[in-house]
Formats: structure tokens, C-alpha cells, sequence
């Protein structure tokens, strides 16, 4: 699957189209990179502090669901001279025509209250909504969910516990309309397959997403992608 974007540009008499395409891949339990054009997105980098296996890779842009060492390896995701512009929570960012916005809810996490924020991110013509580690979703503003129901990809949290569980996160994704939705945050098959067959969507299994606009479920279709961790 891919992602068009319309830029056209006209070479000797003729009309050319730059086709651009994003890459999603994942790197830990919810560490994930996104790469379109000459743009590097690491969220939820793992720190070297974490007890989880980090990768360390250059980015453009670093996002954290959460102050934790799970989620916030800056670090890990600079380059020699290439520093990520950074975004640890709530507020609205603009960087390089990538629209993020941040929506943050108090809940518990491994028994400390923690801010942890969920977000939109606008490539171009394509819109990812990526969920934070949470348990409860009642407390989204009506702008959170009004913002939500724009994504064209969902990556949520299924593994119970902290986080939703499958049925929760199934009943989740069900009050918008996604045409692709990732699970992020479980620990076993019998999740992904609880999740599948809560949301009524075909488990497909990938090493890596990649996405052209034009290529996305027609409206009313799902595609659900398990992202083997790389």
C-alpha cells in the first residue's frame, strides 16, 4: 500500500508526478519510525535507561507519548550533527509541513499518575493517529475526537493491563473510520487475534508499511497490519 502526493512538475512539454510514499516500521513495543521524503519521524524511542532492546537511528523529529525511558530515547534517535526537533506532550507543532497535534490525559502508568499524550500527524494528504499508552478514552476533549476521526491510519494500544485491552481498543477504533489500523503495546498472538476479531478485520503481517494514498481501503474498509518489530 502507498501514499500519492499530487506535486506535479513539468519537464520538455511534459507533466511529471513526484509520487512520494511513506514508510512505517517497528522497532519495540511501541517505538515506531516514520519516514516520507526526506523526513524521519522517530515516536516513542526507547531509551538507553529502558530494559527494553533500543535501536538508534538519525531523525528529523522525535515524539514521546510519555516521560519514561520506554518512550523518551532522544538520544538514541541523533545522528552526528542531526539533532530531532523534539515534542514530549499537549499543543500544536509545526515542522517542515508536518502538522502534529497533541492530546495529553492524566491516567496511571506502572502506578504513577503520568501525563501521556496522544496525537494527529498530517503528512501532506495523509493522516496518522498514533494513541498513547492509556486504559480510558472518556476523557478526550470533543476536539481530540473530532481530530481522531480525520486519521486515515490508527496506531493504538491493545495489551490490557495499563493500556486498553483488545475488546477496548476494538471498541475504540470502531467510533471513527480508519482505513488501516496497527496494534502497538501487546505481548502475545492471542491479543492480535482477540483484537481481530473484536474489530471484524483480517490480521495481515508485515515487516514494514508502505504507503501510498491512492493505494488506502476504499471508505468503509479496514485493513488491520501487524508490523513485526525489526
Amino acid at each position: 500500500m502507498c501514499l500519492k502526493m499530487s506535486k506535479k512538475v513539468e519537464f520538455l512539454g511534459f507533466f511529471w508526478y513526484n509520487i512520494t510514499h511513506m514508510i512505517i516500521t517497528k522497532h519495540g513495543e511501541s517505538f515506531l519510525k516514520f519516514v516520507y521524503a526526506d523526513k524521519t519521524i522517530a515516536f516513542n524511542p526507547i531509551s538507553k535507561n529502558s530494559k527494553q532492546k533500543t535501536t538508534k537511528f538519525g531523525s528529523d523529529i522525535a515524539i514521546s507519548c510519555l516521560y519514561h525511558p520506554d518512550f523518551n530515547g532522544y538520544d538514541q534517535v541523533s545522528y552526528k550533527d542531526k539533532v530531532p526537533f523534539t515534542i514530549k506532550g499537549a499543543g500544536e507543532y509545526e515542522i517542515s509541513d508536518v502538522f502534529i497535534k497533541g492530546y495529553g490525559l492524566k491516567q496511571k502508568f506502572q502506578k504513577a499518575d503520568e501525563m501521556i499524550t496522544s496525537y494527529s500527524i498530517l503528512f501532506d494528504e495523509i493522516n496518522l493517529v498514533v494513541i498513547g499508552p492509556i486504559s480510558k478514552a472518556e476523557d478526550f476533549s470533543n476536539e481530540a475526537y473530532e481530530e481522531f476521526n480525520k486519521g486515515d491510519i490508527f496506531i493504538v494500544p491493545i495489551g490490557g493491563e495499563e493500556t486498553f485491552t483488545p475488546k477496548e481498543a476494538a471498541k475504540f477504533v470502531k467510533q471513527f473510520s480508519p482505513k488501516v489500523v496497527i496494534p502497538i503495546f501487546y505481548s502475545s498472538k492471542d491479543q492480535l487475534k482477540e483484537f481481530s476479531a473484536e474489530l471484524g478485520s483480517e490480521l495481515k503481517t508485515e515487516e514494514k508499511l508502505t504507503i501510498k494514498k491512492k493505494d488506502l481501503p476504499e471508505e468503509g474498509k479496514k485493513e488491520l497490519i501487524e508490523l513485526k518489530t525489526i
